[in-house]
């Protein structure tokens, strides 16, 4: 998991449905990247969706004022639970 937070990039062929592929070109050149990126960046939002780990990894990855945002907002999430 580490090689793919710092960067490191691996040619691979993928088998897609034919929908898939001008889906992922539309939202790609939607948001500036290239369809490899975009689809890599996919792949790790759905690994994450249920593996806390991932998260954990990611967020780890992130600069002191985003992960005390992050904090923070873990902080009020608790708090709201308490309170109800």
């Amino acid at each position: 998991m580490s090689g793919m937070l710092s960067g490191m990039r691996k040619k691979t062929s993928l088998t897609l449905d034919e929908d898939s592929i001008p889906l992922a070109r539309s939202r790609a050149e939607a948001e500036g990247l290239d369809v490899g990126r975009w689809l890599d960046r996919a792949i790790r939002n759905e690994a994450a969706r249920g593996d806390v780990d991932v998260i954990a990894e990611w967020e780890a990855t992130l600069p002191p004022d985003d992960q005390a945002v992050l904090a923070a907002l873990d902080a009020a999430d608790r708090h709201d639970l308490d309170a109800g």
